[in-house]
């Protein structure tokens, strides 16, 4: 008779935590693709110079090895990936006239470029960030922001959720020869 109260309640506790566990999976992963993004856009952004397509470029090399980071996610989907410069008196890396959650809904006005997933890897959807500054005193600062949708194996605790990965950082300073 005991067994018959217990079992349910512990059922409940163990897929709940195994929920939490995957939605945490999913969490590490996005902020992970995130960071290697940012991490590439640092070294990589600046150096493609004033030039569109070498922006462009550089720009889709981030998003292919953001995509390459966000295959190991389990029971998620991404959405889409925003490159951004963030506002220098921002502390919190929101780039100019928005926050990092709207970026994928056009939440930044200018220098900042979005990505959607296609359901193989991110494809260039708008936008242009035409003149990074790594030379001088005030070198920008890029952010990276990825967007997945996880979605529940039990349903208990809903469908779905929207898991945010958002990194920030400082572009590499150019020799001053490339200044």
């Amino acid at each position: 008779m005991e067994a018959a109260f217990a079992i349910p309640v512990l059922l409940l506790i163990l897929l709940g935590t195994m929920e939490f566990g995957l939605v945490f999976a999913s969490g590490s992963v996005t902020t992970g693709s995130s960071r290697s993004g940012a991490r590439l856009a640092a070294t990589s952004y600046a150096p493609a110079g004033t030039v569109q397509s070498a922006q462009l470029e550089a720009a889709d090399g981030i998003a292919a090895a953001v995509s390459a980071d966000l295959m190991a996610l389990q029971n998620a989907e991404p959405v889409g990936l925003a490159i951004y410069e963030v506002n220098p008196s921002s502390a919190d890396g929101a780039p100019s006239g928005g926050f990092p959650g709207e970026l994928l809904s056009g939440g930044c006005s200018s220098s900042c470029m979005r990505y959607t997933w296609d359901g193989d890897e991110m494809v260039f959807a708008s936008g242009s960030w035409t003149d990074p500054d790594a030379c001088g005193t005030t070198v920008d600062s890029v952010g990276v922001f990825v967007q997945v949708r996880h979605t529940y194996v039990t349903g208990l605790i809903g469908e779905s959720r929207t898991v945010n990965g958002h990194t920030t950082m400082r572009l590499e300073p150019l020799p001053s020869d490339q200044c």
